[in-house]
């Protein structure tokens, strides 16, 4: 068997030419793509790390590796699961991913992605500025911000028994988020939007609304802010998870955002979009799948910014976390920058591990993302323990000062 193939790389491009008596099969995991001949007398591996094609040539017809990640396990209903950076990830079944929620440990999911090799030099930063240079007009948003708006939000979200994004509560939360939104932008002066992306891996829906820049040259150019909207208990899905911290204070800092530019009559150069993620708990599935389809468009979005868990306060620590991890070093930077110019709370630098939260899709796709979050992780999250009386509305409303100066001073090129 060993004489009846060629292997040659070109590049990145590996080549395997063999003899007409041979079949092949091809499974992809991550980079590597494990390729098996197969003959009436023999058998035969070949591992390929790294390439972007496996082209297979026989009798002059060449085969493209374009499938997905291992169908037989697919097929089998397991998932390929990331919990380090490093590696191409593991098989588990359903029993297995739970163990990992249970344990808290953070994974992505990435049966259905193949994420481009980026580097930090290959994202584009040019929008993310360097200085503040809209004071002005942030500072008259901030005033209009509602605490007692925000708790009413969070209260009715946290109802839900759970959030859970195959739960029938956790369709009908995400409806009731839905007409929120569509209710926040209904008198909008410029041009609005709301829709709901639908997944393949389950009944709740993300959603994302849109401010259409006014600028026919910038309006193309995308700002995001976003949070994941499922909640979850680790004891298993069945059981209450009123999720206030995780996530309706997120989820609330990006609708308050909206709701302050509607009402102000804000209509911004570039287009400004809010997301709010399906499926988060289990593995960022969400927004992954988001990214990914602007991935394929080649959307062009010039910043994101991830709210994730910015309810819990603890009395002393009037901080935001700055989390400097799968993130960009730009973003980031320019949200210690917006943090001391917009906000009450100083700023500390947090890490919070591999693919804790929704930023890490966008970061994988290579568009610039940050994430602020609080600087103590709630004790029992993940609970029925996560609940209203948690959550620090005061420092819910410094998150939304920090989204409002994002996005203002995100959509408004050059200076005034």
């Amino acid at each position: 068997m060993h004489k009846s193939y060629q292997q040659f790389q070109v590049l990145d491009i590996c080549i395997v030419i063999i003899s007409p008596d041979i079949s092949c099969t091809i499974k992809q995991s991550s980079k590597l793509y494990l390729v098996t001949f197969s003959s009436s007398i023999d058998k035969f591996h070949c591992n390929f790390i790294n390439m972007k094609f496996v082209l297979v040539v026989a009798l002059g017809v060449a085969l493209v590796a374009s499938c997905p990640h291992g169908d037989e396990e697919a097929k089998a209903g397991k998932r390929l699961i990331k919990t380090t950076f490093e590696g191409p990830g593991q098989w588990m079944d359903e029993d297995e991913i739970w163990g990992l929620i249970s344990k808290h440990q953070n994974f992505m999911d990435i049966t259905d992605h193949n994420f481009p090799d980026i580097k930090e030099g290959d994202v584009n930063v040019q929008a993310i500025p360097t200085t503040l240079r809209f004071q002005s007009t942030v500072n008259g948003l901030l005033g209009r911000t509602s605490i007692t708006r925000m708790q009413d939000f969070i209260r009715t979200f946290s109802s839900y028994h759970n959030r859970y994004y195959q739960a029938q509560t956790g369709i009908d939360s995400q409806r009731w988020l839905f007409a929120q939104v569509q209710e926040s932008i209904a008198n909008y002066a410029g041009s609005a939007t709301v829709n709901e992306v639908t997944h393949t891996f389950g009944p709740q829906s993300s959603i994302v609304a849109r401010l259409t820049g006014s600028d026919p040259t910038l309006r193309s150019e995308i700002v995001i802010i976003g949070a994941h909207q499922d909640s979850i208990n680790i004891a298993g899905s069945s059981l209450g998870a009123p999720g206030a911290d995780d996530n309706a204070s997120g989820s609330v800092v990006v609708l308050e955002t909206l709701r302050v530019l509607v009402e102000s009559g804000y209509i911004p150069k570039r287009t400004i979009e809010f997301h709010w993620y399906a499926a988060e708990e289990v593995g960022l599935r969400g927004s992954a799948a988001i990214a990914s389809s602007y991935s394929t468009n080649r959307v062009n979005v010039v910043g994101m910014v991830n709210f994730d868990v910015p309810g819990y306060y603890v009395s002393g620590r009037d901080e935001i976390g700055i989390y400097t991890d799968n993130v960009n070093a730009q973003v980031t930077a320019f949200l210690r920058l917006l943090v001391d110019g917009y906000c009450t709370y100083t700023w500390v630098n947090k890490t919070c591990g591999y693919g804790c939260s929704d930023h890490a899709s966008w970061t994988s796709y290579g568009f610039p993302a940050g994430f602020p979050a609080e600087v103590v992780f709630h004790p029992r999250m993940h609970s029925v323990g996560d609940n209203f009386a948690s959550v620090g509305f005061t420092q819910v409303n410094e998150y939304v000062k920090l989204s409002l100066g994002f996005v203002v001073e995100m959509s408004e090129p050059g200076t005034l």
